[in-house]
């Protein structure tokens, strides 16, 4: 046995593990934010934990025992769309989600602070709907020629590689550098909100806004989080291209860490959202409810 076969072998064993861990993390935490009550961050983090399963179920029922079993499975235009779907639709609709939810997050902070408005779902679920068709259209690249499709570049199996799917491939690196410029700035601007408001109503907001302003921060944080994942995907996926000497290098170190990626995507959002329960809502929103019952018989006048 070569050692190429080895290393594939591996691989593939890895991937197989890894996104059966994953996908039971995303699976958990889907559930999670099901029963929660539908805001536009939680459903935001729905779609992003949807997306994250596809892109596993990929790697679990494909990907992995391509590699595991050193052996093609299905035809060359199943690996080209298997691969279009994974690697530039669902790879897009991940950066895509997440700039949906630093958008919510930038619009929460310095506009909506005290109040939501009634037509912020239907938006959400537009923007989402939207992301969704782009995806779908990018995974089959629709009304293009079948050679813009690419191929998993794997040399056990074969692949092709074409003036169009090499255009496609840099789209996609644009797409994704320009979407990381934009979270990142937006965040730049959240996180500087979040530091005078917390310098100059310190003392002053009422307990209802403290707490609101917390879950502002835990969610900057959150999001923080899951663009540095990306980004170190990112990288890491640059810095094999340039150093890598053969594919299976190349295939090894990027394919073996962005498996990783999406299980650690989901474990993000357990770790920032495993304290939340649909009790403890109903208990904050009852309490506050009390509370302006009470303000409100404070202050209103007795009739003579």
């Amino acid at each position: 046995m070569e050692f190429n076969e080895i290393v594939t072998r591996v691989l593939g064993s890895h991937m197989i593990l890894t996104a059966s861990i994953g996908l039971c993390i995303n699976v958990l935490m889907f559930h999670h934010f099901w029963k929660l009550e539908k805001t536009s961050f939680y459903m935001l983090c729905i779609s992003k934990t949807v997306s994250n399963c596809m892109t596993l179920l990929i790697y679990l029922l494909y990907v992995g025992p391509v590699n595991a079993f050193y052996n093609p499975i299905g035809t060359l235009e199943l690996n080209a769309y298997l691969n279009q779907a994974l690697g530039y639709g669902l790879i897009l609709q991940g950066p895509i989600t997440q700039c949906l939810i630093t958008i919510n997050r930038l619009l929460v902070v310095w506009i909506f602070e005290l109040y939501v408005p009634q037509y912020s779902g239907t938006i959400t679920i537009f923007a989402i709907s939207l992301s969704w068709v782009f995806t779908i259209w990018v995974s089959t690249l629709f009304g293009l020629p079948d050679n813009c499709r690419v191929p998993f570049a794997f040399p056990h199996v074969g692949y092709t590689q074409t003036d169009c799917n090499n255009q496609v491939t840099w789209y996609m690196l644009y797409g994704i550098l320009g979407l990381a410029a934009s979270t990142n700035f937006m965040n730049i601007l959240i996180a500087a909100k979040l530091f005078c408001r917390s310098r100059s109503q310190k003392r002053l907001s009422s307990e209802a806004h403290r707490s609101r302003r917390k879950l502002s921060i835990r969610f900057y944080f959150q999001s923080c989080s899951q663009d540095w994942i990306s980004v170190l995907d990112f990288a890491n996926n640059i810095a094999s291209f340039t150093y890598c000497l053969s594919q299976v290098c190349v295939t090894s170190i990027t394919m073996g860490f962005d498996v990783f990626v999406y299980g650690a995507d989901g474990f993000v959002m357990y770790m920032f959202n495993r304290k939340i329960s649909t009790k403890k809502i109903e208990i904050k929103s009852s309490k506050s409810s009390a509370f302006m019952k009470q303000n409100m018989t404070i202050i209103t006048p007795i009739s003579s």
